[in-house]
């Protein structure tokens, strides 16, 4: 950096120069020196195109445990139960990936999406991924579909929103039929705002009117049996094309018959909970009650202040 203040970076060695003459010195002084990463990035990205590969295939049932640990015992049973079926939410976002046209864009913001589809999906052209990842805003998705078609009115635009950001802001889909422009809601229904209930469940609380579940008697927390929200008669009462699929060849055939619409359209996509990516030994900072009542709220507490003693102070 031409600045000896903002040359110092992640306690990497600071420089200050002027860029295009510090390479050329950089370039003199290293000589025929190999760096390791470039045998260690190779390594690294055929192990993602394994885990994608994984990720991708993943067959859900009753039985199954998802990718995320932290959960109430019948969160994918109870849930396949109620629907009928489900699938893993990565195996739909790869079916979704491969089936709609190569110059397609999508349009995401909040809950797990982002970050599935960070890890997840590759675009075949520029402009085509257009994600919201500044403020997690939820409700921006039907609305930047909306634009997005206005802008590339030639293009198919796919909406990648949750339950949770469905129920909070759709008012566009009815402003797309209204102007006769066509966008594609794909809506990964999960009944919960999952990604808040495992951050919930991550920091030892256990869910708080994160799921959608009917009220089990007196108990003062919603903790009954999964609710089905039938999305695709939502989205028929307000005039769209719209589907069900509780397996991937449901989302395939759906995704198949969809371009040939001309009318906005709506695939109610049933993804079990948990099966969004997990954190891959990831950590955030998030505060946790710091007078913890019972075991997993102290081991909550503990996990984060031995994290704390790890991170950077920067």
């Amino acid at each position: 950096n031409a600045s000896s203040f903002h040359g110092g970076k992640l306690e990497a060695v600071k420089m200050t120069c002027d860029a295009k003459a510090g390479l050329e010195i950089l370039k003199i002084a290293l000589g025929d020196y190999k760096s390791a990463w470039g045998e260690e990035i190779e390594k690294a990205k055929q192990g993602w195109k394994n885990e994608y590969e994984r990720l991708a295939s993943l067959v859900i049932n009753e039985e199954s445990e998802g990718e995320i640990g932290s959960k109430m015992p019948d969160a994918i049973s109870g849930f396949i139960k109620a629907h009928g079926g489900a699938m893993a939410q990565t195996a739909a976002i790869a079916a979704v990936r491969e089936e709609i046209p190569e110059d397609a864009v999508i349009v995401g913001s909040a809950g797990s999406l982002p970050g599935d589809l960070q890890r997840m999906w590759t675009t075949d052209e520029k402009d085509a991924y257009n994600m919201e990842y500044g403020y997690s805003c939820m409700g921006y998705e039907i609305a930047g579909a909306l634009g997005s078609k206005l802008a590339e009115p030639e293009k198919e635009v796919y909406a990648m929103v949750g339950d949770g950001s469905f129920f909070m802001l759709h008012s566009e889909l009815v402003t797309a039929l209204q102007e006769r422009v066509k966008i594609n809601v794909m809506l990964f229904d999960n009944a919960s705002f999952g990604c808040i209930n495992n951050l919930q469940m991550e920091q030892g609380v256990d869910a708080l009117c994160t799921e959608l579940r009917y009220r089990d008697g007196d108990k003062p927390v919603r903790g009954g049996e999964f609710m089905n929200v039938d999305f695709a008669k939502v989205a028929e009462g307000y005039g769209c094309k719209s589907y069900t699929a509780r397996t991937i060849e449901e989302l395939r055939a759906a995704l198949r018959d969809s371009l040939k619409q001309s009318v906005s359209t709506l695939i109610d996509i049933k993804v079990a909970p948990k099966t969004m990516t997990h954190g891959y030994d990831g950590w955030w900072n998030v505060g946790v009650t710091q007078a913890p009542r019972t075991e997993k709220q102290k081991k909550a507490l503990k996990e984060r202040e031995e994290h704390l003693l790890r991170a950077r102070k920067y």
